[in-house]
């Protein structure tokens, strides 16, 4: 079945695409969601206590043009089990926007992508930090769960939510299958909605600068992903 987006892995990003144009349009895109994340991810290690949603947005904002903003905490009770995938398309369904049906369709299609996947992989990679199962002698300690899911109408058009909590839970290998607890989630769930578009005069004279400094991490931080159902109809091609 010929699909009308592709979906792309940027560190903690999930970027959704039209089919009909070329990935590498979308390169300015990319470019700056991986280097505000990279840039945010060093900042914490320096940094410790600082809000790395905020630190990302520092650097993004220096390229794109934040047209709409909107944040929602919800907060999940004890005995309640919900997914990353119910809580994003509330967020875009409260905002009213109008990729609500795409992204809904992308997440329920990525729940069901292997976790041997090499672009799910990276994805839960960046989602959360390794840590070490738990056990009587050492509970599982609080950690950080970030998502960023993106839709890029056209190169210069963005709208985003990111999803951040804590978590006593290790991630399911597909983390967009995980099913959180309640009990095991500290504090709210944060999700902010933004739309965007690029600022050709804030990144024209800095593309090639950013291009450089990412050069060498865009092999380890950025996968095309490919539907089963888009490799069967390759194969019969």
């Amino acid at each position: 079945m010929k699909l009308d987006y592709s979906v792309m892995i940027v560190g903690a990003a999930i970027l959704i695409v039209p089919a009909s144009e070329d990935v590498a349009d979308f390169d300015d895109a990319v470019n700056c969601v991986l280097f505000a994340q990279l840039v945010a991810n060093k900042q914490l290690e320096k940094q410790p206590g600082i809000n790395w949603y905020d630190a990302y947005a520092d650097v993004f904002d220096g390229f794109w043009l934040r047209q709409v903003k909107a944040r929602q905490d919800r907060y999940l009770p004890p005995e309640n089990t919900e997914s990353v995938v119910e809580w994003v398309v509330a967020a875009l369904a409260n905002a009213g926007a109008d990729s609500e049906p795409l992204v809904s369709e992308v997440l329920s299609r990525l729940i069901n992508v292997s976790d041997t996947d090499p672009a799910i992989k990276l994805l839960r990679s960046h989602v959360q930090a390794t840590v070490e199962e738990p056990s009587p002698e050492r509970p599982m300690p609080a950690t950080d769960v970030r998502l960023l899911i993106m839709v890029a109408r056209s190169p210069s058009s963005l709208s985003s939510v990111f999803v951040e909590m804590k978590t006593r839970q290790v991630l399911s290998p597909n983390p967009l299958a995980h099913l959180f607890r309640g009990e095991d989630v500290e504090g709210l769930v944060s999700l902010r909605y933004t739309k965007a578009n690029l600022s050709h005069t804030l990144y024209d004279p800095v593309r090639d600068d950013v291009a450089l400094k990412i050069k060498n991490r865009i092999a380890a931080n950025v996968a095309l992903l490919t539907f089963a159902d888009e490799s069967a109809e390759a194969n019969k091609s």
